[in-house]
């Protein structure tokens, strides 16, 4: 005896089987964030179809971990938000355990080790982070008309007078 299914119409609290779209449309209806992100992945595909036609699955490989242990290393303390992203580097520890560490390079870029006091057209002076301060040379651009020893001569002037500086502000 054939039973005549009618998907998406069934009563509450029925046990038979659902068909896989019942399935789909019942996850879709009840979580909005998720309905979004299928929304933007199928444009994105119907995007590259247009394109390149039949790569479904060659530059995305879904991959399932069922029942594995994820642990994430940030920067800051606590849970992450609901709607929160990170960039972060995912390494497989074990057969049911990842490790997920936040990029650092973001914390790099905003502070700097060694801060430029003063900015010259020949040298700039920095401060370490024991506070002492030291000068670089500025690389120069030789011409016929402004060699190297022309670099020394303003290089030096320059010198003298951030040190005059210096001095007049620490007196």
């Amino acid at each position: 005896m054939a039973k005549d299914f009618i998907f998406n119409k069934r009563p509450f609290g029925s046990h038979e089987p659902k068909s896989v779209g019942a399935i789909l449309d019942e996850m879709l209806r009840s979580n909005p964030r998720l309905a979004n992100a299928c929304r933007m992945f199928k444009d994105a595909l119907a995007e590259e179809e247009e394109t390149e036609p039949d790569r479904l699955f060659r530059d995305l490989h879904p991959d399932t971990h069922l029942c594995v242990d994820l642990k994430i290393l940030s920067r800051k303390p606590g849970r992450m938000h609901v709607d929160e992203n990170i960039s972060c580097m995912l390494t497989r520890d074990g057969e049911d355990h990842f490790t997920a560490v936040e990029d650092a390079l973001k914390k790099q870029a905003a502070e700097r080790r060694n801060p430029i006091i003063f900015k010259g057209m020949r040298i700039n002076v920095h401060r370490s982070a024991d506070g002492t301060l030291y000068p670089t040379f500025n690389r120069p651009y030789y011409t016929e008309c402004f060699t190297f020893s022309d670099f020394c001569r303003k290089a030096a002037e320059e010198l003298m007078a951030v040190a005059e500086a210096f001095e007049r502000k620490w007196k």
